[in-house]
């Protein structure tokens, strides 16, 4: 089963998307932090199938535990408006 099979209800809800890299290997290493609107913040790593790495309830303790790694954040953040999405669906 794909990750968007697996976690549809979850993507309707999501607040916003930062990208972290690890810059120190010889090809980058990404990951994915997921920021949800009931205050849940969740890492994946999209080159395993997007695998949650970690995840807590706090932003700080996800981005301490990013930075402990030497990850540094990608400038931006994608954002959406939730209210809009809630009306449409995620997959036709």
């Amino acid at each position: 089963m794909s990750f968007h099979a697996q976690n549809q209800a979850k993507l309707s809800s999501w607040k916003f998307i930062e990208m972290w890299v690890d810059p120190s290997s010889d090809l980058p290493y990404v990951l994915m932090l997921v920021g949800d609107v009931d205050g849940s913040y969740t890492l994946y790593d999209p080159t395993e199938g997007y695998q949650v790495v970690y995840a807590a309830r706090d932003y700080e303790k996800v981005k301490d535990f990013l930075l402990e790694d030497e990850y540094v954040q990608i400038r931006g953040r994608y954002q959406e408006n939730v209210e809009a999405r809630k009306s449409e669906p995620i997959f036709a």
